[in-house]
């Protein structure tokens, strides 16, 4: 297979020795389509997957058996040797026939185990791979969304501690948020500024998630002094009001679906394969592994495709799991109400559907941002990285107020006073530096 040759030889190496022949069929799908796309996959992911099959490859006949025991135990009371399963990739039907079994359940805690073991060989070795250094998870609920400054952090359950902030410095034209990730004033630099600087960050380590399209526009605008003179690796800037020709071409092409899953396959294979770049804007169109992370993102059956915060939340998660970056800024926004007789069922453009005018959800907007930002942080919480030096603020920016999660190191979780912008700001990028 052509795709061999890009593989690492270490790689390559345990394939030739038939490694894959140990492996339970419901596994086979997993390894089979993270080796073919190993160019679209972040760092992170490709040590994970080398430091599978490198473990595998280590093992004997007999402790390859008994690590796979319960799983292949499993495999065969379910009787996935007589199903219609596919082992070269990740399948609709493949998830349907695993679901309906009776023993679902107990062969995901079996994968589980398998999993855990090859994470506690790499923790032994001191091969995990996390990136070191402290990491940063911004959280923006913007200005416009109207909170219940009693009740807003209610969710949290004390997990951290409100901080009140002066945020008289942002200027007009400047949200706090654009201030604090561009920069106070047009000669300093900001947090995405200082992120981009790490010399040791590899690609993929800084995001910036955009519900609509004012952060990003606003990052992207900014003299080349800005983020575009950094010498690191650049952000991943995505924004849901940048995206919409990917979103509309994508939903189009998902709405000829019919009602079987021969058909839904048939149409994500074809989506799996079409060149999306024509639907990118420029910050993504030239990077293979953005273009296919939002493939993903939208092939994964969530409301990516509908709603922005929908957009932000699941991209964050996903970006938290598959890249672990060490800064992660997620800006929430604005989304319309439903228009009637366009049930979000349908993947096409309401505003297409309904001549109606949109209108502005904004206490639906700031419900969701509440929930969403907290998800966006157990999400990061489930990953062993973000559970030592990581600060997580949350920024309420109609509240000058701010939640925040952080080590006792972090000094700032402990004002009392109110923080103005320009101290909150130094004192992240120096936590970040």
């Amino acid at each position: 297979m052509r795709f061999e040759e890009k593989l690492p030889e270490e790689v390559r190496e345990a394939l030739s020795k038939g490694l894959l022949k140990r492996v339970p069929p419901t596994f086979l799908p997993f390894i089979n389509q993270h080796l073919r796309e190993w160019d679209y996959l972040f760092p992170y992911e490709r040590q994970s997957v080398l430091r599978f099959l490198v473990y595998l490859a280590g093992l004997s006949e007999e402790e390859c058996a008994r690590l796979f025991r319960d799983v292949v135990q499993l495999e065969e009371r379910m009787g996935v040797r007589h199903w219609p399963f596919s082992t070269s990739e990740q399948t609709i039907q493949n998830a349907s026939l695993l679901a309906r079994s009776p023993y679902y359940q107990e062969w995901r805690r079996a994968v589980q185990k398998v999993f855990d073991a090859v994470d506690e060989h790499a923790r032994s070795t001191n091969a995990a791979g996390g990136s070191s250094g402290n990491r940063l998870v911004l959280l923006v609920i913007p200005r416009p969304l109207p909170l219940n400054a009693a009740k807003v952090w209610h969710k949290w359950q004390g997990i951290g501690r409100p901080v009140k902030l002066d945020l008289t410095l942002s200027s007009e034209t400047a949200s706090p948020s654009q201030a604090l990730l561009g920069g106070i004033t047009s000669a300093a630099g900001g947090l995405l500024d200082d992120a981009l600087r790490r010399a040791d960050a590899p690609s993929a380590d800084t995001w910036v998630l955009d519900a609509g399209s004012s952060l990003v526009d606003y990052l992207l605008n900014r003299p080349p002094s800005g983020a575009h003179a950094s010498s690191g690796a650049p952000a991943i800037l995505l924004g849901y009001g940048r995206l919409a020709p990917f979103r509309e071409s994508f939903s189009h092409e998902m709405n000829t679906m019919r009602k079987d899953l021969a058909d839904a396959d048939a149409v994500y294979d074809h989506l799996r394969k079409v060149d999306v770049t024509p639907w990118c804007p420029p910050e993504v169109a030239p990077e293979p592994r953005t273009r296919e992370f939002l493939r993903s993102l939208y092939l994964s059956g969530n409301g990516a495709l509908i709603y922005g915060n929908s957009f932000v939340e699941w991209a964050a998660s996903e970006a938290l799991r598959r890249a672990r970056p060490r800064f992660l800024a997620a800006h929430f926004g604005v989304r319309s109400k439903p228009k009637p007789f366009t049930g979000v069922v349908l993947f096409e453009n309401a505003d297409k559907l309904n001549p109606l005018p949109a209108v502005d959800d904004l206490p639906g907007s700031a419900a969701d941002a509440e929930m969403l930002a907290l998800y966006v942080w157990l999400a990061a919480t489930r990953n062993e990285e973000y559970l030592r030096s990581t600060v997580c603020l949350c920024l309420a920016e109609s509240l000058s107020e701010a939640y925040v999660v952080a080590p006792v190191e972090f000094a700032l979780g402990r004002e009392t006073a109110p923080v103005p912008l320009d101290r909150l700001a130094a004192s992240l990028r120096e936590w970040i530096a």
